[in-house]
């Protein structure tokens, strides 16, 4: 396959509105997601298909590029690996984002990563302990008791 249909289709994936709509997708989504450690807890049949919908989204515009292009999906797909991998480029975020879609439990990191950047911009406080759904007032308490 030739370098510069690899760069071309990199092109066509770091495309502004296109990450703009896998970002504005995460964003609709990401609060499924619990904070702990996707293997502390278990894993609904939705974020199977949540996963599914965002791998869904790269292989829909990769196809779009492709057919254009003329060229067979699968004979190039070890290829962008390698090229994305050995060569990040300006935009690491289409690197996390095409892993994740590849992944599942790279999925789930992703949208939790997605989910605290969400939390931050809406100046929510993230509870570490993970006892938030102790608090019915949305007030948090103390971690350590007075003593």
């Amino acid at each position: 396959l030739a370098p510069d249909v690899l760069t071309r289709l990199r092109e066509y994936l770091e495309d502004e509105d296109f990450l703009l709509e896998v970002a504005c997708w995460a964003w609709e989504h990401c609060t499924k997601f619990p904070y702990e450690s996707p293997n502390k807890w278990e894993h609904p049949l939705e974020f199977t298909r949540l996963h599914a919908e965002y791998r869904e989204l790269f292989e829909g515009r990769t196809d779009e590029f492709l057919e254009q292009e003329g060229v067979d999906f699968k004979a190039i797909l070890d290829d962008v690996q390698v090229e994305l991998r050995d060569n990040p480029g300006p935009i690491r975020s289409l690197l996390d984002s095409l892993a994740a879609s590849e992944d599942y439990l790279s999925f789930c990191k992703y949208m939790q990563q997605i989910r605290r950047r969400r939390d931050w911009a809406e100046g929510k406080d993230l509870m570490e302990n993970g006892d938030a759904e102790d608090d019915d007032d949305g007030v948090s308490s103390p971690t350590r008791s007075a003593g």
